[in-house]
């Protein structure tokens, strides 16, 4: 690692934490998403849609292993329900949080 002490200093505010993340994003649960099941507890959102049944994300989310949720884990639980749309004939996945009762 080289650190380049002869550059002249500049004021600059620091990016926002956790936009450059590695690896493989959410696509069903995701940041946006969690905010507002989060805002609005017990309330069922279709949070997105397939055209097979989902389990392994499924388990994720609902073991609260995906990365954007570890965190949450002692505050509560994200329920999720599958359901067949009969007029798309897509799966149409809902979701809640159901916070911990203290």
């Amino acid at each position: 690692m080289t650190i380049d002490s002869n550059k002249p200093i500049e004021r600059k505010t620091p990016p926002a934490a956790g936009l450059n993340r590695s690896g493989k994003q959410p696509n069903l649960l995701t940041d946006n998403i969690a905010k507002t099941l989060l805002s609005t507890p017990e309330e069922w959102y279709v949070i997105g849609s397939s055209d097979k049944w989902i389990s392994g994300v499924k388990s994720n989310i609902e073991n609260m292993t995906q990365k954007n949720i570890t965190h949450l884990k002692d505050k509560g639980a994200f329920e999720i329900k599958q359901r067949r749309n009969t007029d798309t004939g897509q799966i149409d996945i809902y979701c809640r949080f159901v916070p911990s009762v203290f």
